[in-house]
C-alpha cells in the first residue's frame, strides 16, 4: 500500500532534490581534488534510506513493491554474511559492512528516494531549474574539449582506439566521461517532460556526440540505444519497445565483440596475455564450484574492499602473480560485476540479487510506462540499458554513476506524476 502526499513543505523537499542533483552533477569532478568526496553517494543513500525508514515507522504502511524490494536485500545480505561466519575469510568487519554498502546503495537509494517524493510536494520545475542549467554548461565544455581532444594532444585521452585518442576530459578514465553524459541526459529528458515542446535537441546531439568522442564500446553501445530510443519513442511514439530491444542487443553485440576478443579471448598484453575479466570469470566460477552453494562472503573476491584489504583468496587462485592485481598495484582487482556476485554470494545469495537487481530496473520502467510520458519512459528504458550494459562491462552497480543514476531514475516519474495531479511540479 503506497503512502500520501502528507507535506506541504515543497520549497524543503525542492531544494533538497536541487541540491543533491547538484552535487550528484559535479561529484566525480571532485574527486579529482577531494578523496572524502567519493563517499558522497553512499551518504546522500544512506540519508534517503533513512528516510524511508522513519516514514514506514510513522506511517506503519509499506507498498508491495518496497516489501518485495526490502526482502530481497534480508536475504541476500543474510546470505552473505552467513558465509562470512562460515568461512571466515574477510576477517575485516570495516571492510564486511563497505561491501554491503556497496552493494545496496542502488536499491536503498530507490527506496528512499521514492518515499520522499511520494510523500513530499516538489516544485520539480524550481528544483531542477538550477541543476539542468549547470549540466548544460557542464555538456558544452566536454563536447567542446572533446572535439579538441580529436585534432590536438590536451592530455585528455587514455590510449588510441581506430586511430583516435579516446577521450577521458581531467578524468583519466573515459568511463567517467560516460557516467557524468549520460546523468546529464537524464536531467534533461527530465526537463523535456516537464516542459511540453522542448526538446533539448541540441543538448542531446552534443551528448551523442561526446559519447562516441569518448570511442569506448560502452559508450558507442549506449550511444546506439540512446539513438534509437530518440527515434522509436520520440519521432515515432512507439508503445512496445520489443522488436526495438532486439535490434539493441544485436548491434550491442556488433560493437562489443572487438572487446570481448581483446579481454576474453586474447587477453591484454600489460597481463602477459592473461585478462583479468577473465581470470575472475573463471576464479568466481571456481569459487561458486568450491564454496557451493553459499560462497565466499562479503569483501573477498571481486570488490573494492577485496582489494583494499587484499583477499587471501588472491593468493590461492594466483592473482598476486598478475601485474595489475598485486597487493602494490590492484588496479584490475575491481573491474568486474557479475562473478564477483556469484563468487561472493553463492547460488543462495545470487538468486534473490539478481532478482533484486533487474527488479528495480523493470520496476523504474513500469513506473515511466504508467506516467505516459515519452520522455519518462526515455530516461527509465536508458537507466535500465546503461545498467544491463555496464554491469557485464564492470564494476558499475557498486560505483557513485548507478548511485546517482538510480537517483534520477526515482525521482522523474514523480516529477510528471505530480505534474498530472496539479500540484507545484506543474
Amino acid at each position: 500500500m503506497g503512502t500520501e502526499n502528507r507535506s506541504g513543505a515543497g520549497l524543503g523537499a525542492s531544494g533538497v532534490l536541487s541540491l543533491v542533483t547538484t552535487v550528484f552533477l559535479f561529484q566525480t569532478l571532485l574527486e579529482n581534488y577531494i578523496y572524502q568526496t567519493s563517499y558522497l553517494d553512499e551518504a546522500i543513500a544512506a540519508l534517503f534510506f533513512g528516510y524511508f525508514l522513519l516514514d514506514l515507522v510513522a506511517s506503519l504502511r509499506i507498498r508491495t513493491e518496497d516489501l518485495m524490494i526490502s526482502c530481497l536485500v534480508v536475504m541476500t545480505a543474510a546470505a552473505g554474511l552467513y558465509a562470512n561466519h562460515r568461512f571466515g575469510i574477510q576477517e575485516s568487519l570495516s571492510a564486511i559492512a563497505l561491501d554491503i554498502v556497496s552493494h545496496f546503495k542502488f536499491a536503498a537509494m530507490y527506496l528512499g528516494v521514492s518515499a520522499f517524493c511520494r510523500v513530499n510536494r516538489v516544485d520539480y520545475r524550481s528544483a531542477l531549474r538550477l541543476p539542468v542549467l549547470l549540466a548544460k554548461i557542464y555538456l558544452a565544455v566536454l563536447f567542446i574539449f572533446g572535439v579538441l581532444n580529436l585534432f590536438t594532444d590536451l592530455g585528455m585521452y587514455a590510449e588510441y582506439r581506430y586511430g583516435l585518442r579516446t577521450y577521458s576530459f581531467i578524468f583519466g578514465t573515459p568511463g567517467i566521461v560516460t557516467n557524468t553524459t549520460l546523468f546529464i541526459i537524464m536531467l534533461l529528458l527530465t526537463e523535456s517532460a516537464l516542459h511540453p515542446g522542448k526538446r533539448n535537441i541540441l543538448f542531446l546531439s552534443m551528448s551523442e556526440a561526446v559519447l562516441i568522442m569518448v570511442i569506448k564500446s560502452r559508450s558507442l553501445i549506449l550511444a546506439a540505444i540512446i539513438l534509437l530510443l530518440y527515434i522509436s519513442l520520440i519521432i515515432e511514439n512507439k508503445h512496445s519497445m520489443f522488436l526495438r530491444s532486439l535490434v539493441i542487443a544485436a548491434a550491442a553485440v556488433l560493437i562489443g565483440y572487438p572487446q570481448y576478443q581483446k579481454y576474453f579471448v586474447n587477453g591484454v598484453k600489460v597481463n602477459q596475455g592473461t585478462s583479468p575479466r577473465l581470470l575472475f570469470l573463471s576464479g568466481g566460477i571456481q569459487l561458486f564450484k568450491e564454496y557451493f552453494p553459499f560462497g565466499t562472503g562479503f569483501g573477498t573476491f571481486g570488490s573494492s574492499t577485496a582489494a583494499s584489504h587484499y583477499s587471501s583468496l588472491y593468493y590461492v587462485l594466483g592473482f598476486h602473480k598478475i601485474a595489475g592485481m598485486t597487493p602494490n598495484n590492484p588496479k584490475y582487482l575491481n573491474d568486474t560485476f557479475w562473478p564477483m556476485i556469484f563468487g561472493q554470494l553463492g547460488l543462495v545469495g545470487t538468486i534473490p540479487y539478481v532478482c533484486l537487481f533487474f527488479g528495480i530496473l523493470l520496476g523504474a520502467c513500469r513506473r515511466a510506462k504508467e506516467s505516459g510520458n515519452v520522455y519518462v519512459r526515455f530516461a527509465a528504458y536508458l537507466f535500465a540499458a546503461n545498467a544491463a550494459v555496464s554491469s557485464i562491462q564492470s564494476n558499475y552497480p557498486g560505483n557513485n554513476s548507478m548511485a546517482m543514476m538510480t537517483f534520477a531514475a526515482a525521482m522523474i516519474p514523480f516529477a510528471f506524476i505530480k505534474t498530472e495531479e496539479g500540484s507545484d511540479g506543474t
